[in-house]
């Protein structure tokens, strides 16, 4: 998860995504993970469930769901659609220039 573009909460590759479904028709996975919020040593594990659906060679559509058995509860829906990367986004994300990542977002929410 990223708030602002920076990563948030993750899935270590020993505790993600436990079990995957591939679905042949129409073409996608279905999933549960595990993850955990480094940047807060208090928060609760996290889980749930998710569902990726393609719907072209560039874009796909889906859903993961967040829990955890704290007292407070955690129990929200996430949806969105995923578009194929430019390699120069990436860069932008994966580099350390705030002020061009927010811009970078700011526009691919615009469309």
């Amino acid at each position: 998860m990223a708030a602002h573009g920076r990563r948030t909460a993750l899935c270590p590759p020993d505790t993600g995504a436990k079990a995957l479904k591939e679905r042949k028709e129409p073409a996608g996975v279905f999933y549960d993970w595990n993850g955990e919020r480094p940047r807060d040593p208090n928060a609760p594990q996290l889980y749930g469930t998710g569902e990726i659906l393609l719907e072209s060679v560039d874009r796909a559509a889906g859903y993961f769901t967040t829990r955890s058995d704290w007292p407070e509860g955690v129990n929200a829906r996430t949806s969105g659609v995923y578009l194929r990367a430019d390699p120069a986004d990436l860069a932008i994300l994966d580099g350390n220039d705030d002020r061009q990542r927010a811009e970078l977002i700011a526009e691919r929410l615009a469309r």
